[in-house]
């Protein structure tokens, strides 16, 4: 009976059904479907978004709140610490000057192979190389008592994990300007400079790497350039001499030529990150509180890049290669930021570099990354004051995407100089002014970006010692197992395009020019659709 009665029911449910169009139970089940599938992704969104970032975020946190007493005691115990060796370094040392500065010391971190050196290239047009040194030498040796540069004859030591100035006695200019002999009678190419640049990079400064600068020119002219009697004059400058823009206004103020017409182009960009961000009240002083710290954790948690230019130690073998555009190439940049208002030259600059390195990554992976952490040091606002040598930068990271367009890559850019990370990264620098090296090398171990990107403006002309330098390029120097560097630097009007890499990232330095080409190619690119 049991079994009849569910035939029966069953007949009826379907001759109930009958009169239905059975389309609509389709489309009722598709959309259910689809219902389902869309709630399954939100799902999946929000839980990928709270267990990877949100909770690590109230993890580090709470590990940061927890620990806070004891940070500060170990703050305390870490002046108490410095201020104990300063006395016993000042009784030892009667040349001691001051400690370093808390961003010269970042750049005094990791400096086993020669890491933290920046490398300037230049042609300069001379009658004799050996008179270029000697006057070279002799402008030198009268700025050793000038108080505004006498930074740059410093020596740095390091006793007690904390590293200082050292003044010295009797400066030898002869040990910092130098012939450079090259064994190549018939004169040198771009890839002989390359191969010469490399050799470098394995050199210490002067004064077994105690010294702060040396100035090289070579004895032998350079072949393949428009100007006869041009010879490569090569700056190598520790960087915690002081940053880009401070070292370009050393060259043009200092060692230039007074006669020299010297126009330097205003810093892109220079941040006033410290006026800007001065709370207006009690609520936003805890809004932008909030805010570094949230800034401070996400650093914290930021995972390294994944990619073929990222990850190994490095060696300290480094390949360079640079790129001289035409005066046509900074009238293109101009127009692109004409035509499409609210850009700014850095993200034209960035949106190349994106066309670059996805050129490479292309050829060298098997996929391309979605985007790369690019490092891009920020100028702080200038003072009003007479030139000193120093590091007024902060420095924040770009997730730079590799298959974006100019508008998208704009915002991102634009994010970045809105957010305060700038500022977070300034206040976590001025750390370095408190603990040891061996506390500080493993709190700055730089691991997760995959290059700095610096832009700095030159001057118009400059004349060393009556000799005209023809142009410039600049290599940035590495930081933790960030190993690739890329710079622009205007000078005369060119924009000159140059790379620097460290040799565990990339077996031939021929790989360095597909970058470069793709940054001209897509520049280009963008000036044929925005202008032309």
């Amino acid at each position: 009976m049991e079994t009849n009665s569910l035939v029966n029911l069953e007949k009826g449910l379907l001759e109930f059904a009958e009169p239905f169009s059975s389309d609509l139970f389709d489309r009722v089940g598709d959309k259910m479907t689809q219902l389902l599938q869309s709630y399954d992704k939100i799902w999946k969104k929000v839980k990928i978004k709270i267990d990877d970032k949100d909770i690590l975020r109230v993890l580090v946190l709470a590990v940061l709140f927890i620990l806070l007493p004891a940070i500060l005691i170990f703050i305390a115990i870490s002046y108490m610490y410095k201020y104990i060796c300063s006395a016993l370094i000042k009784m030892g040392d009667n040349n001691f000057v001051c400690f370093l500065e808390s961003f010269d010391v970042f750049w005094s971190l990791d400096d086993d192979v020669n890491k933290n050196i920046i490398e300037v290239l230049g042609f300069i047009e001379a009658e004799s190389p050996d008179k270029l040194v000697n006057d070279i030498r002799r402008r030198l040796d009268s700025l050793v008592t000038n108080k505004t540069v006498e930074k740059i004859f410093y020596r740095r030591h390091e006793q007690f994990g904390f590293y200082y100035w050292h003044k010295s006695d009797y400066v030898d200019v002869c040990e910092y300007v130098k012939i450079l002999k090259v064994s190549n009678a018939q004169g040198l190419n771009r890839n002989d400079l390359e191969v010469i640049m490399t050799e470098l990079s394995h050199d210490s400064l002067p004064c077994n790497g105690e010294g702060l600068f040396e100035i090289l020119v070579t004895d032998i002219r350079v072949t393949d350039t428009d100007f006869i009697d041009n010879y490569a004059i090569i700056f190598r400058i520790h960087h915690a001499v002081g940053d880009g823009i401070a070292l370009i206004e050393f060259l043009c103020k200092i060692l230039a030529d007074e006669s020299s017409d010297i126009q330097l182009f205003k810093p892109p960009e220079v941040c006033n990150l410290i006026e800007e961000n001065v709370a207006k009240n009690f609520t936003d002083l805890v809004k932008k509180i909030s805010e570094i710290i949230l800034c401070a954790v996400d650093g914290v948690i930021r995972k390294p890049d994944l990619n073929a230019l990222h990850g190994p130690i490095l060696e300290g073998k480094k390949y360079f290669r640079w790129i001289d555009t035409n005066n046509n190439m900074l009238e293109m940049i101009k127009e692109i930021k004409e035509k499409q208002h609210g850009l700014n030259f850095t993200d034209i600059l960035a949106t190349a570099l994106s066309s670059g390195l996805r050129d490479y990554f292309s050829k060298k992976m098997l996929y391309i990354p979605d985007d790369v952490a690019v490092i891009i040091p920020i100028r702080l606002s200038e003072k009003e004051q007479s030139l000193i040598l120093e590091n007024n930068f902060t420095v924040s990271i770009l997730p730079l995407p590799l298959t974006a367009n100019l508008d998208s890559i704009s915002q991102c850019c634009k994010q970045l100089r809105k957010s305060l990370d700038p500022l977070t990264n300034h206040y976590l620098l001025k750390l370095c002014n408190v603990f040891p090296k061996c506390i500080l090398e493993s709190v700055f171990n730089s691991n997760q970006a995959t290059l700095v990107f610096s832009n700095i403006p030159g001057p118009k002309s400059l004349s060393i010692c009556g000799c005209p330098v023809q142009s410039l390029v600049f290599f940035v120097p590495n930081k933790g197992t960030t190993g690739v560097g890329v710079t622009v630097l205007c000078y005369g009007g060119v924009l000159r395009f140059a790379i620097m890499a460290d040799s565990a990232v990339l077996s031939s330095p021929d790989d360095l020019s597909v970058i470069l080409n793709g940054m001209i190619k897509e520049i280009q690119q963008m000036h044929r659709k925005y202008v032309a």
